[in-house]
């Protein structure tokens, strides 16, 4: 038969337990925290834009949200075929940006205000 505890040991136990789960908590945090950082201080909004539709792209446009001018087509002379990947290289700290595509058949699509910062692909259609 297991050992009775004495009632004035009672809160004690209660309280360590306490301690250790206030301890797990902020060790979690530390832990977590440098990640977090990281996520939040990035300043760098290159990404990869990926054609993932049936047609052709032939002009790429990347512009700092902020401003009203697309641009130079970042292909040039190049196209973009389906399937197909292009790394979009910016100035660091240009964050939010509007990205537009114009594929084969004429028909554009825009994608405005993004946080580029914030991840690695962008994906069309």
């Amino acid at each position: 038969m297991p050992a009775a505890l004495n009632p004035l040991q009672i809160p004690l136990a209660a309280k360590e337990f306490n301690m250790s789960i206030t301890r797990l908590a902020l060790l979690g945090a530390l832990i977590a925290l440098p990640g977090l950082a990281l996520a939040q201080a990035s300043n760098n909004p290159d990404f990869m834009l990926q054609n993932r539709g049936q047609q052709v792209i032939n002009e790429i446009y990347v512009s700092s949200a902020r401003t009203n001018s697309w641009g130079n087509d970042l292909l040039g002379i190049n196209t973009l075929a389906p399937g197909a990947n292009f790394a979009v290289v910016l100035p660091a700290g240009q964050c939010v940006n509007d990205i537009r595509v114009v594929f084969a058949n004429g028909q554009a699509s825009e994608r405005r205000g993004l946080n580029t910062c914030n991840l690695t692909e962008v994906t069309f259609p």
